[in-house]
């Protein structure tokens, strides 16, 4: 237990009030084979087309089996005949078994194909796979140096080879090049119950002459298991679109012709469903849309009271998205203690030294003495938490009041806090992994409650954070007997009154990273973690967006320093002050501030904790 010090609540109320002073402050098509050809009006967008030829007269197994798998990334587009060009390598019993957006590969351009001879004329062909897209929409980084391969069978058709798919069917192999311009990430949008914010999630979707109508198509699609029991969607079961395109006026109106029952809806429910298809199609996410209308085959316009056919902005709705507050609440910790600061005013450099103050805004020390660490911010900054050097107690400090949290676990991580005022923190308890949560909101010593988390069983918690929107945590754990270390986000399930009580399915992030070390939040759709891509090599701050990857497929020539955050060597801790740019790493000779590609030293300073990171 800690001795109160004279005057520390007189102090801490006069440094509350200086910093706050200071803060002021989709689901890809799975019964598609290959999608029609365009419409007559219909808006393409050039920057997607993957032109390539079809197969040359006399041209041998391997040069048809390489040709194949290149065409694959015109699936979309179609030659002077009307026809997709890849259909021509195939023999006429496998046409049916080629769905390109069923299954899709994405190999490094860089190194070559290969291509084995096996009996009966078949063939194996071998890449270098950095990535997967699953018929849901969902990428999957792979680890480096991942081998995926497929056999052909190769057959004569008037005398010319052709392919013979395997029984189960071929999807699509792309290399990064052609990746990057025919297939790209949009956004789909949830509503969180009793609210009018919306949450989102990501789906990779080809970006070519049909995207508007895929988009609306994934927009259809139930909640993800990982928001299950968080998110709702507004939109009647089994609805589809009735119209198996999205029409794009000459002005950039997105109609929207759904089958009937969304026309049943109660007032509140259409508002949730149009805020839905307004944040996916519309916000710049699709830039041939600037609004949207929603309609019934054969009935009309499905009509909100108040508002006009078409709409253009989630505020017409009353609806906000992904909502995250500004972080300028902080404290920095030095050899002289911890001070409050403005995170946001960073000073000037001089041949890299910081000049003056390595953070202004500082109003004086808080009484927090060494012995606890790793300390974490209220976003009100009425909060500060901190663990002992022990990892088996937790304490707080509420408005200068210090608190000791009754004994509930040990081998604690980090503590952390919600919008809600929830603190946050995991360890475990009877030899067990659990994630806990208290009321932070008052003066209470009551202890945390769990949460439960049947995935984590038989796992070792490293880290968690919550989201700044409160919905998700991020949890970073590792096997129990070590290895196998995982970066996962699941949504935080709750009760009538609003209480957290379980975690929802895990879905997992950063999937070839190893030797996981810390995480922070950027904003609502964006991790940082400390971690390695190879167990050799050094650890490395990695941005991880949620259903991204973290950028280790190559594009063009470009190096994975080239494309990545450079390591800091020595990095225990990674926090932000909200944005990609603006990440701080802790290491041993002192904080490391991100200037652009580079990394600059704060002497002196052992740590930096941002409210809301």
């Amino acid at each position: 237990m800690i001795a109160r010090r004279p005057r520390a609540v007189a102090l801490w109320a006069a440094l509350l009030g200086a910093v706050l002073a200071l803060s002021g402050c989709l689901g890809l098509p799975r019964s598609s084979d290959v999608q029609p050809g365009r419409k007559v009006n219909e808006q393409v967008d050039q920057r997607t087309r993957v032109v390539v030829n079809g197969p040359s007269k006399g041209a041998s197994q391997d040069v048809i089996a390489r040709d194949f798998v290149r065409s694959g990334a015109s699936f979309q587009e179609t030659d002077q005949n009307n026809q997709v060009v890849g259909r021509a390598f195939l023999a006429p019993a496998s046409v049916d078994r080629w769905k390109p957006t069923s299954a899709v590969t994405v190999y490094d351009e860089p190194t070559a194909m290969a291509i084995e001879h096996l009996p009966a004329d078949q063939v194996r062909l071998t890449v270098s796979a950095v990535a997967t897209i699953d018929a849901a929409g969902r990428y999957t980084e792979l680890a480096p140096g991942t081998k995926q391969s497929v056999v052909f069978s190769m057959e004569r058709i008037d005398g010319e080879w052709r392919i013979d798919l395997p029984a189960q069917g071929f999807g699509l192999w792309i290399n990064t090049d052609d990746f990057s311009r025919a297939f790209s990430y949009y956004p789909i949008h949830y509503v969180v119950p009793k609210t009018r914010r919306l949450v989102s999630d990501v789906r990779w979707l080809p970006s070519g002459s049909r995207v508007v109508t895929a988009v609306a198509r994934a927009q259809l699609s139930d909640v993800p298991d990982y928001l299950e029991g968080v998110v709702a969607t507004d939109i009647p079961p089994s609805t589809r679109l009735a119209i198996d395109a999205v029409d794009v006026s000459s002005v950039g109106v997105a109609t929207v012709t759904l089958s009937n029952g969304a026309q049943t809806l109660e007032p509140e429910r259409r508002r949730g469903m149009w805020a839905q298809f307004v944040a996916t199609l519309g916000n710049g996410n699709l830039p041939q849309v600037t609004s949207v209308t929603l309609a019934v085959q054969g009935i009309g316009i499905i009509a909100v009271p108040g508002l006009p056919d078409a709409i253009s902005s989630l505020a017409d709705l009353g609806y906000t998205q992904d909502d995250a507050p500004p972080r300028t609440g902080g404290m920095m910790r030095t050899a002289q203690g911890v001070e409050l600061i403005n995170p946001q005013m960073i000073p000037g450099t001089d041949s890299g030294t910081l000049v003056g103050s390595p953070l202004p805004g500082n109003v004086g020390m808080l009484p927090i003495p060494a012995d606890y660490v790793d300390l974490a911010l209220s976003p009100d900054g009425h909060d500060v938490a901190g663990v002992a050097k022990s990892r088996a107690e937790l304490v707080r400090w509420r408005d200068g009041k210090i608190l000791t949290v009754p004994s509930f676990g040990t081998a604690l991580t980090n503590p952390g806090y919600d919008t809600q005022g929830r603190l946050w923190i995991a360890g475990r308890s009877d030899r067990v992994s659990a994630v806990w949560w208290l009321d932070a909101s008052t003066t209470s010593n009551t202890g945390p409650m769990p949460v439960t988390a049947a995935w984590l069983t038989g796992r070792t918690i490293v880290q968690v954070a919550p989201s700044p929107d409160g919905t998700r945590l991020a949890v970073l754990s590792r096997a129990a007997a070590g290895g196998d270390d995982r970066l996962d986000v699941a949504g935080i399930q709750r009760n009538q009154g609003g209480e957290p009580v379980s975690l929802a399915s895990p879905y997992q992030q950063g999937q070839p990273l190893v030797g996981l070390v810390d995480l922070t939040w950027i904003d609502t759709m964006t991790l940082a973690v400390l971690g390695r891509d190879l167990p050799t090599d050094v650890v490395r701050p990695f941005i991880v967006p949620i259903g991204q990857g973290v950028g280790l497929r190559r594009m063009g020539q470009l190096t994975l320093d080239q494309l990545l955050v450079r390591p800091v060597p020595g990095a225990t801790g990674i926090t932000s002050r909200g944005n990609p740019g603006g990440l701080i790493v802790m290491a041993g000779d002192g904080a490391q501030l991100r200037v652009g590609t580079t990394w600059i030293t704060i002497p002196g300073v052992r740590s930096i904790i941002i409210a809301a990171s």
